[in-house]
Formats: structure tokens, sequence, C-alpha cells
């Protein structure tokens, strides 16, 4: 029976964490909701913390982590397509490891 569950790493700092970020951030975008980007910002900072502790994309991670909170401030001023643009960065590397994920 404990075998099935899944343990809550998994769900804080996986795929279901990464999926829930990109659509609250793509949600608050939409809807011009800057609070509702920032809690999807946050909800991906613990992948971005784990990418941190990679010694070849640890720069990369921190940076595009200040971009992807900084997207809600964009909202914030009514700035919809650099919120987008901000945004972009985190769903390219959410994508690139999910492409190295599925090629092990």
């Amino acid at each position: 029976m404990l075998s099935k569950v899944i343990p809550m790493v998994v769900i804080v700092l996986g795929w279901p964490a990464v999926i829930a970020s990109i659509f609250l951030v793509l949600t608050g975008v939409i809807r011009g909701r800057s609070r509702m980007a920032l809690v999807g910002a946050l909800f991906g900072c613990p992948f971005l913390l784990y990418l941190f502790a990679s010694p070849r994309i640890g720069w990369l991670a921190l940076i595009v982590g200040l971009l992807y909170v900084a997207s809600s401030q964009a909202v914030a001023h009514s700035r919809k397509g650099l919120a987008l643009a901000l945004a972009a960065p985190f769903v390219a590397v959410a994508g690139f490891v999910a492409g190295l994920v599925l090629r092990q």
C-alpha cells in the first residue's frame, strides 16, 4: 500500500509542480492577475533549485528563476507580452529537461 502513494518530494519537485506552475503563470498572464502569476512562479522555484545544484546549468537555473518571478511583476504593470517573454525561458528549460528524461 505504501509503495502506491506518491512521495511528497515528487509532487513538490517533480513534473506535477512544473505543469501546475506553467498553468498558473499562463493563466495569471492571460487574466491579468499578478498574484496568480507569482504563485505559479513560486511553484516552479523548487524545480529550479533542484537544477541549481547541477554543475552544468546551475547558474542558468538562477537566472531563469529570476526571470520567471519577474514575469509576475510585468503582469502587475499590464505588460502581458513582456510577461510571456519572461516566462518563456522556464518553459524552455522544463522542456529541455523533460526531453533529457524521456531519452534516458
